[in-house]
């Protein structure tokens, strides 16, 4: 009998691995935050964590009526999730709408960061002590076991003119693949950008299971020009990777977003990716 109990209770610890394997999920915090569980690896991306309020951060011009040192509202509070076992904070940029100064007060310092070569220095002054910056088509791999995590940075263009694109800085897109024994899973994360002919090449990294765009159309509103992917720019991008899944971020919580997030489901509901697209409220999670 206590072995059969021995048995029953190793069994158990094997199915419980197993399951934790092929666990794949999104949570979305809010803005361009969200949780990405793939496996036994847990990722966090772009955090920000200031409370609902009048002054979630400050923005050095506001994209839409010009001001100066411009306060941003936070319209929706960011939602609770296990800040616990993070093994991959994920930046695409290090602008004040992408990480704010509650995520680095609140975050390890040991946290491993991957972001953008460029801004290398700008982490370390963070506190930040496990950075590795990457430059477009560089790549970093993570290994569990039989699982492997690889992250490839692709280019992102902020804004399509100049000389708002070279004000705005050098920021990455990644391809995230999640393999465990011959299972792949990719996913194509946008990061901040407008649609760019290069894009059209994307397909060399293979079928895309997920993309997730950063939207709102930030700046459209005003005459320093269009800082962010509107809905036509995504669908011109999901006409070249043609992806499985299209969960958008970056949407409904700040106040200098522009474009309604219900403009793209409902102008994508008449495409071929009407049921592959899907737009989770704040703190939803979703099974990949």
């Amino acid at each position: 009998m206590k072995y059969i109990k021995g048995l029953l209770a190793l069994l158990l610890v094997v199915v419980q691995f197993a399951n934790a394997q092929s666990r794949k999920t999104m949570q979305w915090i809010g803005g361009p935050t969200y949780v990405l569980q793939l496996g036994s690896f847990k990722i966090l991306t772009d955090p920000m964590l200031s409370p609902k309020g009048d002054s979630a951060f400050i923005i050095k011009q506001h994209p839409g009526t010009g001001q100066m040192n411009a306060p941003i509202t936070r319209l929706i509070a960011p939602a609770h999730f296990d800040m616990s076992k993070i093994d991959l904070l994920l930046i695409s940029h290090p602008h004040a709408d992408h990480i704010d100064k509650q995520a680095i007060e609140k975050l390890n310092k040991g946290i491993h960061l991957v972001g953008p070569e460029v801004n290398h220095d700008t982490f370390k002054n963070w506190g930040f002590t496990d950075i590795n910056g990457l430059n477009w088509d560089d790549s970093t791999m993570m290994q569990k076991g039989n699982e492997r995590l690889k992250i490839i940075a692709v280019k992102a263009v902020h804004a399509a003119n100049e000389p708002l694109r070279t004000a705005l800085g050098k920021g990455n897109g990644y391809i995230i693949e999640y393999r465990n024994g011959q299972e792949l899973y990719r996913i194509y994360w946008t990061g901040d950008t407008v649609w760019f002919n290069e894009m059209d090449g994307y397909t060399r990294y293979g079928k895309i299971d997920l993309l997730i765009p950063d939207m709102a159309a930030v700046g459209s509103d005003g005459n320093i020009g269009r800082r962010g992917m509107n809905w036509v720019d995504c669908l011109h991008m999901a006409n070249v990777v043609n992806p499985g899944k299209i969960i958008p971020v970056h949407h409904s919580t700040f106040s200098m977003y522009v474009e309604p997030i219900s403009v793209m489901k409902l102008t994508f509901a008449d495409t071929r990716f009407g049921k592959s697209l899907r737009v989770l409220k704040t703190g939803e999670t979703a099974k990949l």
